[in-house]
């Protein structure tokens, strides 16, 4: 039922005449629509304002803050201000206040700029190349949408807490698993590439946070035997034999990797695979209790955190400390 507007003729018209408010304005505050707005005038024979009566009057501070920090569009800035659109978009000109494009018109939720933390960002990259999907929500978008389909509870909390700061992040959860999207700004458009930065990399205070994040998406760690080990696989066997250079530059010996050469066998659903995947290992303790200390302050999905612990104190005991 449409809700009754109890409003007397002569607050409307001191409304209206008065305190100069437009029918927006007037409306807002009543809690209905404007064109109610415009019966009631009619209704109290309340003559309508001539052109160019309205307000015209703003600075370039109250537009800048209206337009650019609120993001208010220029409809709304009409309906506060009872400036005519026409008049709000010549003082944009005159003041030079860039408009906006139409990526950044429309967005709905807002986003924040990437932090800038250099841990934080190449622990996202490996963690993106070991698990996430990131396109641009269309061509010319400004929207970056970082995707991810996982049957993991912890996964699921690790993406939300790795994104939500910074973004609207989705959620859609069926009987197998539960689908995830970020939708973040251009600050993220290092995530873009699948390809690892090498040469990057080779920096020490680079390469372990980014072997976190890979190792969140696809490492394993656990007590086997009652001995603690650590695998990492993945298709891209360039990249596992960077790794398991790099760690041996560290002083983390490990074998080289290996294929369980999967290619053309078929999978559980029927469909060849495509390529080999590839194994590395660490499996020596003494090197193993290395790499899990250097891992350590970047590890951050919740089961592997307790994963890791566990392994370090396997490996101690074992070694009477």
């Amino acid at each position: 039922m449409p809700k009754k507007v109890d409003v007397s003729s002569e607050v409307l018209k001191d409304m209206y005449e008065k305190q100069e408010l437009t029918s927006f304005q007037i409306a807002e505050k009543i809690g209905c629509c404007q064109a109610t707005i415009w019966k009631r005038l009619k209704e109290f024979k309340i003559k309508p304002r001539l052109p160019g009566v309205k307000r015209v009057d703003i600075s370039k501070k109250e537009l800048s803050n209206l337009y650019l920090k609120k993001k208010f569009s220029t409809w709304k800035i009409e309906r506060k201000t009872g400036i005519p659109r026409s008049t709000i978009h010549r003082k944009l000109r005159e003041f030079k206040i860039e408009s906006r494009d139409l990526a950044t018109a429309n967005t709905i939720y807002p986003k924040k700029d990437f932090s800038g933390n250099l841990n934080e960002k190449y622990y996202l990259i490996g963690f993106r190349i070991g698990d996430l999907r990131v396109r641009k929500k269309y061509n010319n978008s400004k929207t970056i949408c970082v995707a991810c389909g996982t049957t993991i509870k912890e996964q699921v909390d690790l993406i939300r807490g790795l994104f939500e700061k910074y973004g609207r992040v989705w959620f859609k959860k069926n009987k197998e698993k539960t689908n995830i999207e970020a939708y973040l700004n251009e600050s993220f458009n290092f995530l873009l590439s699948k390809s690892p930065p090498i040469k990057l990399l080779k920096a020490e205070k680079k390469f372990f946070p980014f072997l976190a994040g890979f190792i969140d998406a696809e490492g394993s760690i656990g007590i086997y035997n009652k001995r603690a080990r650590f695998s990492l696989g993945n298709y891209d066997w360039k990249l596992l034999f960077f790794i398991h250079k790099k760690l041996n530059d560290y002083g983390i010996k490990c074998n080289k990797p290996f294929s369980d050469k999967r290619k053309g066998k078929l999978n559980n659903e029927g469909y060849k695979y495509n390529e080999n995947y590839w194994h590395l290992r660490v499996e020596q303790k003494n090197y193993l209790l290395k790499l899990l200390n250097k891992i350590k302050p970047h590890i951050k999905h919740e089961k592997k955190i307790k994963s890791l612990e566990k392994a370090i104190i396997n490996i101690k005991d074992r070694n009477g400390i």
